[in-house]
């Protein structure tokens, strides 16, 4: 039985980081090209 909820508390966690991370990894291409420029505009110099 506590093996059962050991695995059962892993999986939650696992899925859980799966479900924080999808919405960042399904926006990210989208906003991709400001980070570059961002990045491009700080590295120029003056």
């Amino acid at each position: 039985m506590a093996i059962a909820r050991q695995g059962l508390a892993e999986l939650l966690k696992y899925s859980l980081i799966v479900v924080a991370t999808a919405p960042i990894m399904c926006i990210y291409p989208f906003v991709q090209k400001y980070f570059v420029q961002g990045v491009m505009i700080g590295s120029l110099k003056g």
